[in-house]
């Protein structure tokens, strides 16, 4: 394997660290999550391979992942998987390869890009797919250590790409075209371009649950006024019926004490 880190030790370990009690809490939690996410998308995620010439044997999978959050909205996530030059290229399992990323998902961008940069965890070639800032500069507030962790959008690669069996190189070779940076730069929005579409679509949720809850409210006050109204006129009824039946015993009691003549 090329220097660096596959992405199964990425899975099992980001952050390199000797302990990491926490690994199966996170993994069943995203595994879990994914699994409400194939539900909705109806099992079928959408993904393009390229094969390189390069020496490296490079392979980049460009998956389109489902946000979690928003219906219809995906972001691309590219894993780039390749080995040493030295090493064969003939195996048939790539899980031993190095990996790389891209995301143009906020939090990818926002926490993890420049640290990804920095390990050499980033795909050079869609640097310019990516906000030059989150390059430059180190998260100071989200991640000040600079710490590799997981991010949810590759996690979510991670799964499809085991669903889809894209560590074998069979099935890799079998959808794979030609690589071509500039087509491949074609198909990747913009991080900031993504992030604005996400904040609109956020917004646009926002908006469409607070209108939902209003009509709750609105038709939760309907009912309410329904019910009352209901019960005026059952409590109407009822007085009405109690003067009425009054009345009547009132009538009877008066005609009883009158003595018949004889």
């Amino acid at each position: 394997m090329a220097d660096g880190m596959s992405f199964d030790r990425y899975i099992d370990n980001p952050s390199g660290g000797s302990v990491f009690t926490n690994r199966n809490i996170y993994k069943n939690m995203y595994r879990r999550k994914f699994g409400n996410i194939l539900v909705r998308e109806q099992g079928q995620i959408k993904y393009t391979v390229y094969k390189s010439s390069d020496a490296f044997d490079s392979y980049y999978i460009h998956i389109k992942v489902p946000s979690e959050v928003i219906d219809n909205f995906y972001y691309d996530v590219v894993i780039r998987l390749f080995t040493d030059v030295n090493e064969k290229k003939n195996n048939a399992n790539l899980r031993e390869y190095a990996v790389q990323f891209y995301s143009n998902d906020p939090a990818f961008v926002y926490t993890f890009a420049n640290t990804f940069y920095k390990r050499k965890l980033f795909i050079n070639d869609l640097k310019p797919k990516m906000a030059k800032q989150a390059i430059k500069e180190k998260a100071e507030i989200r991640n000040p250590g600079n710490n590799v962790w997981y991010v949810k959008s590759l996690f979510f690669a991670y799964l499809i790409m085991e669903k889809y069996s894209l560590f074998q190189r069979a099935m890799l070779d079998q959808h794979a075209k030609k690589y071509k940076k500039a087509e491949l730069l074609r198909n990747i929005t913009q991080a900031e371009t993504k992030i604005a579409d996400r904040q609109k679509a956020q917004k646009q949720l926002d908006d469409e649950k607070r209108k939902e809850k209003e009509r709750a409210i609105i038709e939760r006050q309907k009912q309410l006024r329904t019910q009352q109204t209901h019960s005026t006129k059952i409590a109407k009824a009822t007085k009405i019926s109690k003067v009425s039946s009054t009345t009547k015993v009132s009538k009877v009691s008066k005609a009883s004490k009158i003595t018949p003549k004889r």
